[in-house]
C-alpha cells in the first residue's frame, strides 16, 4: 500500500526534490489537486499530458511537478 504525493524536481544546481505536505490515496485525486491548486501557485509552469500521467513543467524544462506513488517495504 502506498500514497501518492506531489514532488517538485529542479535540475538547477542539482537541487534536491521537494515534497508538498499532502498525500492522496489515488493518482486521480493527486492529479486533480495538481491541476487545480498547485497550478495556481506556479504560474510559470504549464500542463503536459503523457500517455499515463499529467505533470507541470516550465518553458525551459528544468523544473517539473509530478504525482508519484510512495511505497514502503
Amino acid at each position: 500500500m502506498g500514497y501518492f504525493v506531489i514532488i517538485i524536481f529542479s535540475t538547477f544546481l542539482s537541487s534536491p526534490p521537494e515534497f508538498l505536505p499532502i498525500a492522496f490515496k489515488s493518482n486521480e485525486d493527486c492529479e486533480n489537486y495538481l491541476t487545480k491548486k498547485v497550478k495556481q501557485d506556479y504560474d510559470d509552469l504549464h500542463l503536459e499530458n503523457s500517455t499515463n500521467s499529467i505533470f507541470l513543467v516550465n518553458s525551459i524544462n528544468n523544473k517539473f511537478v509530478v504525482c508519484k506513488k510512495l511505497e514502503y517495504p
